[in-house]
């Protein structure tokens, strides 16, 4: 049976994963900074853990058994987001020898260098995939849409790669988790960097031949294989290269 961390559970889209996760019967382990709050009206089946994303300590027990970890964290606990991006170099502190499959949720034009200061949490969002990507770790990164913004017709899931588009398409919050969680068993999942949508047509229910229709990210790059908008890693703050020199497999 297939055993799934969630970070960011009680979210918007982290309630959601738990729900999906287990409807497709694995058994859910709850990340909460406030396990008091999560476990007021957790599903049946949850296991409930307090722990900081951020840190690897307080990870390192709660990942020890785990096949796979979901993120859909914010980073609410600090001004610019660099919170965001802190809970991937401790995961990968805590992970050690486990081999477990990570799921990271980021945000379309997450590749895009975004200039304003108040767009800093879309910075540490992109180097938050760069060191995922470089870990050698098996990962999905999947950057979604506007949550919400799908109309009653979309109910198929829509793939893209590329990080071109703008305006505000919309995703169901149900298709993101649903493609976190089939990013974990279906093995055309594994290195991939996916904008996800929501778009008219039905539902998938291959899951492996969706992800087969997209590109798998080179081994060991920096960015998603059809990404043009990249940054240079010497231009990213020298805490980043210092990961990403640790952390390169």
């Amino acid at each position: 049976m297939t055993r799934v961390l969630v970070i960011g559970s009680t979210g918007q889209v982290g309630r959601v994963v738990v729900e999906e996760a287990l409807s497709r019967g694995f058994t859910v382990r709850a990340q909460s900074r406030n396990a008091a709050r999560a476990e007021r009206s957790p599903p049946a089946g949850v296991e409930v853990v307090e722990a900081s994303p951020v840190s690897a300590d307080d990870l390192r027990p709660i990942v020890r058994d785990v096949d796979a970890v979901v993120l859909t964290h914010g980073g609410d606990m600090d001004g610019d987001g660099s919170s965001f991006y802190a809970a991937i170099p401790a995961l990968l502190d805590a992970l050690g020898d486990n081999d477990a499959h990570i799921s990271l949720m980021t945000a379309m034009n997450t590749s895009h260098s975004s200039g304003p200061s108040h767009y800093g949490f879309i910075e540490w969002k992109r180097r938050a995939e760069r060191l995922l990507r470089v870990s050698g770790r098996p990962y999905t990164i999947v950057r979604p849409g506007w949550f919400d913004y799908q109309g009653p017709e979309d109910q198929r899931i829509d793939l893209r790669q590329g990080d071109l588009v703008t305006g505000r398409p919309g995703v169901d919050r149900r298709h993101i988790a649903q493609v976190l969680l089939e990013a974990v068993t279906n093995p055309s999942g594994a290195r991939r960097t996916v904008e996800i949508f929501s778009a008219a047509g039905s539902p998938v229910t291959d899951f492996e031949a969706l992800f087969a229709s997209t590109r798998a990210d080179e081994a060991g790059a920096l960015d998603g294989v059809l990404d043009t908008n990249n940054v240079p890693l010497a231009d990213e703050p020298e805490r980043v290269q210092a990961d990403v020199a640790r952390f390169s497999g």
